[in-house]
């Protein structure tokens, strides 16, 4: 069945921030209420409006009490069961906002702003509107802080996604396609919504949620990734930190061009996609169909160019979506320089896909197949050589706010550059946790062995084998962010063996700059 983007499966959760979350809201009209309902609401606010009388003689301003907030806590959630949630807002936010220190009001300002902002959705007012944008970030603003402070709250973060997908800053094509990036709900939504199934939650709620990011994915009409970072480095030529080494069996000293060289660095990537729906397969009905054109830019650059890197290219092709699970076939241009000159350029196929297992595994990879061709700084170096690459990953929800992946994968270079004719192998572990009080601390294992195909005549009558430890921890705070961004520090340790002492290293360098946080 066809995805329709800009409907949704239906509510996920109940509205109580503690506890496993139910397969339906009660929405229901309390019927025969009225009467309490309108001696509570009468009661609450003589609390709030006469605090002296409440509180004594000198009560601290804007500070509830318990007993008050307990009562305008049971005021607004029966407001919000009789769907009045504009009516629910206007009485808990000033209560909320003078006990900061209360989870439970934050919460139910949170629920009463997307109620208010759905009302509104569902009377033909416009997501645009002033009004309808502010609910809707509060809404975000509560759940999001609520998060922070603690996030390990399921109910929270379920509230959460659905409030960034009702938002939906993602569903029309944008006009201004750096702002989209940075405010890219449906990307943010799911997610969270990812996250809540590595829970263990109702299998009716499961179900919700994964038509929740299979609309996420479908509605999708641009995606973006953007980093930045100064990076002191240790050895940015990656070469050997050995006084000498030995040819034809004789020891050579080393010059200092020829060794190790630190220095400090800017590290820049950025990529950006734009999708657009086309006509359904008839061998796949069940999937929503997209286009994919997109392209990507990374540069590393170093103070006097010539330990910079790039890459840039472009890709396009169709995606497949469905509720569990996505694939693209894309077709995929790039160029390359290494060192401050010209490496490979390449064109090829890719394919891609990830797919839900369980409710906490999600297993995917990609093949990529492409005609390279090695260049020089006097232009291409021979003809073009087919080279591949493969990798697969197994992520694993250990809960909501700890994720581990396992990675695999395997390459062939093949170039007329005889040089750097290789395979490779890699095995590696990441694993991502959320902390209180806004930290996300990650740290990766990675090893590669490499096997080149030529020897270097000068140092050995054997090719080169290397094996490379790579090792890197990150942290940033989800609590301080700027147009959706956080700083972030990382630290990356590379240690490099070999046959031939030429090609051993250690490298040890530090990024400092910001990431995306949702």
């Amino acid at each position: 069945m066809e995805v329709h983007p800009d409907a949704g499966p239906g509510p996920v959760s109940s509205r109580c921030p503690s506890g496993a979350p139910t397969g339906a809201r009660r929405d229901a009209p309390f019927a025969g209420r009225a009467p309490k309902l309108a001696s509570a609401l009468f009661i609450v606010s003589v609390l709030l409006w006469n605090p002296a009388g409440a509180r004594g003689a000198d009560p601290p301003a804007n500070a509830p009490t318990d007993q008050q907030l307990g009562a305008a806590l049971a005021a607004a959630e029966r407001l919000l069961e009789m769907g009045r949630g504009e009516e629910a807002l206007t009485l808990i936010r000033p209560v909320a906002d003078a006990r900061p220190d209360s989870q439970q009001a934050a919460f139910t300002t949170g629920l009463a702003a997307l109620a208010a902002a759905d009302v509104a959705v569902g009377k033909g007012i416009k997501h645009t509107d002033s009004a309808v944008k502010e609910n809707y970030n509060l809404a975000v603003r509560a759940f999001r802080g609520m998060l922070v402070a603690d996030p390990s709250q399921l109910r929270v973060r379920l509230e959460l996604a659905r409030a960034l997908f009702s938002r939906g800053n993602c569903i029309q094509p944008p006009s201004n396609l750096f702002k989209h990036l940075l405010g890219d709900d449906c990307w943010a939504a799911e997610q969270h919504f990812i996250r809540v199934l590595g829970a263990d939650v109702p299998p009716q709620v499961a179900f919700n949620v994964r038509r929740f990011i299979q609309i996420c994915r479908a509605r999708k009409r641009a995606t973006g990734s953007l980093s930045l970072a100064l990076a002191p480095d240790t050895n940015v030529n990656t070469s050997t930190s050995a006084q000498t080494v030995n040819i034809f069996g004789l020891p050579f000293q080393l010059d200092d061009q020829a060794r190790a060289t630190s220095g400090i660095g800017v590290v820049a990537a950025f990529g950006s996609e734009i999708q657009r729906p086309i006509p359904k397969f008839k061998w796949m009905p069940g999937a929503a169909v997209r286009l994919r054109v997109g392209g990507s830019v990374f540069r590393r650059e170093y103070s006097g160019g010539e330990f910079d890197d790039y890459n840039y290219g472009l890709y396009a092709g169709p995606r497949f979506i469905t509720s569990k699970g996505q694939m693209s076939l894309l077709f995929q241009a790039d160029k390359r320089a290494v060192n401050g000159r010209p490496y490979s350029r390449q064109y090829g196929l890719r394919f891609e896909g990830v797919r839900l297992v369980t409710r906490r595994l999600w297993v995917g990879g990609s093949v990529e197949g492409s005609r390279q061709t090695a260049l020089g700084t006097q232009g291409a170096i021979g003809g073009p050589g087919f080279s591949w690459n493969a990798q697969s990953f197994a992520s694993f929800a250990v809960l909501p706010s700890l994720n581990v992946r396992f990675m695999a994968g395997s390459g062939r270079e093949n170039t007329d550059r005889l040089a750097t004719r290789h395979r490779s192998r890699w095995l590696g572990v990441m694993g991502t946790y959320d902390l209180p009080f806004g930290f996300t601390l990650t740290g990766a294992q990675q090893y590669f062995l490499t096997d080149f195909d030529q020897p270097n005549a000068l140092f050995s009558p054997e090719p080169p084998h290397t094996r490379l430890w790579f090792t890197r921890a990150a942290l940033h705070n989800r609590k301080i962010q700027v147009m959706g961004f956080s700083p972030s520090l990382s630290l990356i340790r590379e240690n490099r063996s070999s046959n031939l002492t030429l090609y051993q290293y250690q490298r040890y360098r530090a990024e400092g700059g910001v990431v995306r946080v949702f």
